[in-house]
């Protein structure tokens, strides 16, 4: 090939080239950012109402419904989702991938603007914004001290917040337990009543009177002086002289209704630290920012922050997701390295040359520092993905290389001098190098492009690996001939290591020669055998579990309580210590960090508690272990809901954690409550289904107020008042604010605690009606102590139930899937239901289909690429043929392991098919070779061929099945996801090779047979009926190119059967 004479002839030219290849993948290096996963954006829209003091089913009515039937109208919706609480409505508008989320928002937005006028007056300004998958908090710091909890919110509100969210990529800092500073009016019923007033008239008055309105401007032709109407309150105490009311007898204070309290919000979250109670500060980074970089600025900030503490305080990180972050980065870094190395050993003890294995390992570091210039150029980052691709691509790279090294060495040894070698080595078979290189590229290409949100995340995967395969045939067609012809010789004075070694792999060629001939004589024989061997493999599928992905072992779960509906806070907190307690005894926990009402809906009856481990390396229970201890040490605890689940990496959007997520849909929610009641009974039944729940519970209990429709109307009073009358006394409303240093605090009007703590209290509630006379609520409405739900999810605009559960250990989600799919047809369901799977299910169906979608492409593609190299529409079947025996390998490591079938070991099957080929490619190709110029028979050549393309296709096996050994391991962190595919590619390496050597051949001989019949029977030339079956039926191929202006390549030799051992090494 002429790229590769111009290497070989001009070395500085070709050094130079790789050279700056490398000195751009350094500075690529340097520049690259890190993440744990690949940055995705998801095509998700969320729209977010807060109408404080609703209830569920009037968020659902009078905010979710209205946006739903609004955004519906926007082209390209995939899905739209929607959880409706109390004082809460979420909308999900999830869009088909192609749409551009920019855009998409943007017609959200717009969309709900329109519709504002329909909905509630009362209610905050919807929030429309993107889904971020990097919202999930980075850091978790907790600020404990012995001051109040006031003084500690304080200080975290006002010194630290302001410092963390002024660091470069920090994106949001949220405050978790504190309580914030807030002036609290509480009204008296009595003083209201004996002053003839409603709460209305108090809330006037402090909207009128505590004001500060611009006067404009005075201007004279000196100067200009801004006026201003001060009206506001400047001190606490300044509050009770407000004037509500004049009366005859003098005028009516503040003070004399209501005592005003320099307070508190209301009580509705809360953090500790093993069992001390802190303020929390959850941070979140900004999208697409270098996560361990913005984590390393925060902790340096913090350290400054610490020397100035005050005394008695302390900060302490309760959670930071940069360490996992750190040790999986480092762990894959770890493996591509370890990898290399063994793959360098492998090829060391096959060629037992410093030498010839530094030509062949230098492939190696040149290939993966350029690919980072490649990398950074597409906007990649160093994660779990780009890494993995990374490290599965040291055994491939380094074939090409070998494959050259032990050519040119061949015409070395049997007299060419080695310039000459060198050529001739990378003429014969330079074009086989491109073709096993695209044919592995077409394996990683449909990966890269897969359909969904798991295609997205494989993006990166897919284009690295083919990035390193391109540019390892770019080194292997200039860098390794020019190097082979500069740096290999034939040495003859050896050692009795390499005779015996040499020995070894003669007598390893001697008995294939053997086995091989016996192949050719009892062709189906073989092919039934083989046959059989792929059968027997697939029988061991139903004993293989399958699941999206693995669970990671992250040295940290969660623990989710849910403790009777209506429990405060108080009581919430007091089950928690009992929780803590448990947990804490429990072997390996290092730190426990809990948190109530810390979600969006703020509930205070849901607490989550982290539980830190020790590290991976340290303990003697795994994590999946230590989960089942608290699920046992928990079960008697059967007053409160709880779930043990692993650390969710996607947060919001509607995400859950649970891997078992079964929807109920459809209209009547009674019969989809009565229907989950059933399904739920039956799948807590299923062994390894644990924590079974669902999202549905409508025994809340609540105060309904009815109002009496005719005296409302003969007493002028509308519903809308009588609504904000006990929003107003019951739940308090902010109505408005004080100033103090600079700094604003809600003022809050509310009926004192010891007047609302009974649903009796509302009926003798003052309102006032349109005559101006004062009524007790009991004259106008209807009050009943009832239940209702906690949440209404709806589903594309049905109303939606989702059942949870987490499994152990040995339970893997598709045998879940299928004990619930068998309770459905068992149970049956009513008339209008319909179900689903969501979350992990669903996932793992829409990737299961695009991966075998990418396989077929795959496929298609390595025939094309075949049929173009050989010129053949036969000799592709031939290697074909071959591909379903790696399966067999691959599943039985994945059996013997104890280990499943999910994406990344369904991605490493698919790369399995590259893998064969390119071995098979080096059989076939050579056999092409001998029977095309030397006029060799078909069974002849394949015992020539066979022998001489051992020790290569050997060597490229072996490397990289050292190169994927450190990933099926999968020791370090994060390689519970990687440790699937290595061992799919090492088992599959295993059996393809060994039944390549002879099913290849085999089938060759087969279809190279069967097609001179076909072609004697279809054109029946006198040309065909006298070529015997053992003559060559290739089409012809161009001259070899010459080595220079006037050199003639030496005709290739025919490697004699009976050849002696080597006695040369690459030295």
């Amino acid at each position: 090939m002429q790229i590769s004479k111009t290497a070989i002839y001009r070395p500085i030219f070709a050094s130079m080239v790789i050279g700056a290849m490398v000195v751009f993948g350094l500075i690529a290096h340097s520049r690259i950012g890190v993440s744990l996963f690949p940055d995705v954006d998801f095509p998700i829209v969320t729209v977010t109402v807060i109408y404080e003091g609703a209830d569920p089913e009037t968020v659902e009515s009078d905010v979710t419904d209205i946006i739903e039937e609004g955004v519906n109208t926007i082209s390209g919706i995939k899905s739209l989702r929607s959880e409706s609480t109390e004082g809460l409505a979420q909308i999900f508008v999830e869009f088909e991938l192609e749409r551009d989320i920019d855009v998409a928002s943007q017609e959200v937005r717009d969309k709900v603007s329109s519709i504002r006028g329909d909905l509630p007056t009362d209610i905050e300004p919807p929030i429309v914004e993107k889904f971020d998958p990097d919202s999930a908090p980075i850091l978790s710091i907790v600020l404990s001290g012995q001051d109040s909890i006031r003084d500690l919110t304080r200080y975290a509100d006002e010194q630290l917040k302001p410092r963390i969210e002024g660091i470069e990529g920090v994106g949001s800092v949220r405050l978790v337990g504190g309580r914030d500073r807030e002036i609290r009016v509480w009204l008296r019923l009595d003083q209201l009543r004996a002053y003839n007033l409603a709460a209305q008239d108090v809330i006037d008055a402090l909207e009128d009177e505590n004001v500060e309105f611009p006067g404009g401007r005075i201007e004279t032709s000196q100067r200009e002086l801004v006026v201003k109407t001060k009206g506001e309150v400047e001190t606490v105490e300044q509050f009770g002289e407000l004037t509500i009311t004049k009366r005859p007898s003098g005028p009516i204070h503040l003070k004399d209704v209501a005592y005003i309290e320099d307070g508190m919000e209301d009580f509705r979250s809360l953090s500790r630290l093993n069992g001390e109670r802190a303020v929390s500060l959850l941070v979140r980074r900004q999208s697409g920012t270098n996560l361990l970089a913005v984590a390393e600025a925060v902790k340096e900030q913090l350290g400054e922050v610490e020397a100035s503490l005050p005394q008695g305080y302390e900060i302490v990180l309760a959670q930071d997701l940069s360490i996992f972050v750190s040790q999986s980065v480092n762990e894959a870094q770890g493996e591509l390295l370890r990898g290399g190395a063994l793959a360098v050993l492998v090829i060391l003890l096959f060629l037992r040359s410093w030498r010839g294995s530094f030509v062949a390992a230098v492939t190696i570091p040149t290939t993966i520092i350029a690919t980072y210039a490649c990398m950074l150029a597409m906007g990649f980052t160093l994660n779990m993905m780009s890494l993995l691709a990374l490290t599965i691509s040291v055994g491939m790279i380094i074939d090409d290389s070998i494959v050259v090294l032990e050519n040119t060495y061949r015409h070395m040894e049997e007299g060419m001098p080695r310039m000459q070698a060198a050529v001739a080595g990378i003429s014969e078979i330079g074009f086989a190098v491109v073709a096993t290189s695209l044919a592995i590229s077409a394996v990683f290409i449909p990966v890269a492009f897969m359909e969904g949100l798991v295609g997205r995340f494989f993006f990166e995967f897919g284009l690295t690996v083919t990035f390193a395969v391109i540019i390892s045939t770019f080194i292997a067609l200039t860098l390794s001939p020019m190097l082979c012809s500069r740096a290999l010789k034939v040495s003859t004075q050896h050692g009795r290591v390499f005779n015996f070694l040499e020995s070894i792999f003669a007598g390893l060629e001697s008995f294939y020669r053997g086995t091989l001939r016996l192949a050719l004589r009892f062709r189906l024989i073989v092919l039934v055998i083989a046959g059989a061997v792929f059968v027997g493999s697939l029988m061991l599928v139903p004993f293989i579990g399958t699941e999206f992905v693995p669970a990671q072992d992250e040295a940290q779960f969660n623990v989710q309580v849910e403790t009777p509906l209506g429990s405060s806070i108080e009581r919430t907190s007091k089950i928690l210590r009992e929780v803590e307690s448990r947990i804490s005894r429990l072997p390996h926990v290092t730190n426990l960090y809990m948190t109530i009402g810390a979600g969006e809906e703020g509930r205070v009856n849901v607490a989550t508690l982290l539980v830190q481990l020790d590290p991976k390396a340290e303990r003697e229970f795994g994590q999946q272990e230590i989960m089942a201890m608290a699920r046992d040490v928990l079960s008697d605890l059967s007053h409160s809901k709880i779930s043990v689940e692993n650390i969710p990496r996607v947060s919001g959007g509607g995400f859950r954690s649970a891997p078992l997520q079964y929807n109920l849909r459809g209209s009547d929610l009674v019969a989809l409550e009565e229907t989950a009641d059933q399904m739920i009974d039956r799948i807590q039944e299923v062994p390894g289904v644990v924590d079974v729940n669902s999202t549905y519970n409508p025994h809340k209990p609540e105060v309904s107020v009815h109002p009496k429709r005719d005296r409302i109307a003969d007493l002028g009073v509308p519903v809308d008042k009588l609504g904000r009358a006990v929003r107003a006394l019951i739940g308090g409303q902010e109505v408005t604010t004080f100033e103090d240093g600079g700094e604003t605090f809600d003022v809050r009007v509310r009926l004192a605690e010891s007047q609302r703590n009974r649903a009796a209290s509302i009926r003798s509630l003052p309102v006032r009606t349109a005559g101006g006379e004062l009524v007790e609520l009991h004259d106008l409405v209807q009050v009943e102590e009832g239940v209702g739900p906690v949440q209404i999810d709806r589903q594309d605009r049905q109303r939606q139930i989702t059942i949870m559960g987490n499994l152990a250990e040995d339970k893997p989600l598709g045998a879940a899937i299928q004990d619930v799919n068998a309770i459905e047809r068992e149970a049956g369901l009513p008339e209008g239901i319909t179900t689903a799977y969501t979350g992990a299910g669903d996932m793992m169906a829409e990737s299961f289909a695009s991966i075998n979608f990418s396989l077929l492409l795959a496929i298609v593609l390595i025939y094309m690429i075949l049929a173009s190299q050989f010129e053949s529409l036969v000799h592709p079947l031939t290697i074909m043929l071959s591909l379903p025996l790696s399966i067999g390998g691959a599943l039985g490591g994945l059996w013997l392991t104890g280990r499943t079938l999910n994406i990344f070991s369904m991605i490493g099957m698919i790369m399995l098919m590259g893998l064969v080929t390119k071995n098979a490619i080096l059989l076939v190709d050579y056999t092409n070779l001998l029977r095309r110029e030397h006029g060799l028979g078909r069974d002849e050549a394949l015992l020539r061929a066979g022998p001489v393309r051992l020790r290569p296709i050997l060597m490229t096996a072996f490397s990289t099945i050292a190169g994927m050994i450190p990933i099926a391991i999968g020791l370090g962190a994060g390689s519970e996801t990687r440790a699937p595919m290595g061992t799919c590619v090492v088992g599959g390496m295993i059996t393809s090779t060994m039944l390549t050597l002879i099913v290849v051949p085999v089938m060759y001989s087969l279809m190279d047979q069967w097609g001179t019949g076909l072609r004697r029977l279809i054109w029946r030339t006198p040309h065909d009926q006298e070529q015997s079956d053992d003559e060559a039926v290739a089409a012809p191929q161009p001259e070899p190119a010459s080595t220079g202006d006037d050199e003639e390549l030496p005709a290739v030799e025919v490697p004699d059967e009976s050849r002696p051992i080597r006695t040369g090494t690459y030295d």
